[in-house]
């Protein structure tokens, strides 16, 4: 839940800095299998266990989660 709260955060600070993007002419990074626009908003199912994850201590970095991006 935790993520899609932040994933939901990024794609409408991502509209609004857009300005007048619409959510057809973006694109994706790591396009999730089931998702669609309806009524100028954006649904999707998030594969679980993705993220995106930074240089941690352990040395690794993942970054296999959707973003849908301008």
């Amino acid at each position: 839940m935790r993520k899609l709260v932040l994933l939901s955060f990024v794609i409408v600070a991502s509209l609004l800095f857009c300005g007048a993007q619409s959510l057809d002419k973006m694109q994706w990074f790591n396009e999730p299998e089931q998702w669609e626009i309806k009524d100028k908003s954006l649904s999707m199912q998030v594969t679980p266990q993705s993220d995106y994850w930074r240089i941690s201590h352990y040395g690794f970095t993942v970054d296999d989660a959707p973003f849908y991006y301008a």
